[in-house]
């Protein structure tokens, strides 16, 4: 079974570019061992096409090479939080309308390669300034939502999730800047996806 993990610096986690089968330190490599121990005599190709800064523009710009061309049978698209984040951090606004277009694009092209497309929700823990980016990521979120309902593509909700979390543990625990996960943030976006893609392994 092939399963690409496909977005931005979450997926990406520091993977080394030059080795193709590296998969990185973060949520992606847990949830291929957790993959490997429950099914022990089951075969995995596991790829890693996370890029740091990545928004859905450059996903798009990649899909055809990264995913398409790959032939998977199984595909987590995780993208989104640049498109809210980077208007502060570099200065580049992305639309609602330009990102439900982009974000649409690429599920429908992930779609028509007949692999079970999972969506992995961004998100943002309310620290390191991140609570300028929430109003944005709402709106993108809700997007997200219309089209995995339109589409009847399951959506894993993590920005839902860690906020449910820290109500009563520190966003310290699970981020490190309120977008990169910690070890411990990483094990439950790896525990969430693994339990997604179990309903697909037979």
């Amino acid at each position: 079974m092939k399963i690409i993990f496909f977005g931005d610096s979450i997926s990406d986690a520091n993977r080394n570019y030059r080795d193709d089968a590296d998969l990185g330190t973060g949520y992606v490599k847990i949830a291929a061992g957790k993959l490997r121990l429950l099914y022990p005599d089951r075969e995995f190709i596991i790829l890693n096409r996370g890029v740091g800064g990545d928004r859905t523009e450059q996903l798009l710009a990649r899909v055809q090479t990264d995913v398409v061309a790959e032939q998977p049978d199984a595909v987590i698209l995780q993208v989104g939080i640049n498109d809210a984040w980077h208007r502060f951090l570099i200065g580049v606004p992305v639309t609602e309308e330009e990102f439900r277009t982009r974000y649409e694009a690429l599920v429908k092209i992930i779609k028509e390669t007949g692999a079970k497309l999972i969506l992995l929700q961004p998100y943002a823990l309310n620290m390191g300034g991140m609570s300028r980016v929430r109003p944005y990521l709402n709106k993108f979120n809700a997007i997200i939502g219309e089209i995995a309902r339109a589409e009847q593509v399951p959506l894993i909700p993590m920005d839902e999730i860690f906020t449910g979390l820290t109500q009563d543990i520190s966003p310290e625990q699970f981020s490190v800047d309120g977008v990169h996960p910690t070890h411990r943030g990483c094990r439950y976006i790896a525990d969430r996806v693994v339990k997604e893609l179990r309903q697909y392994i037979q």
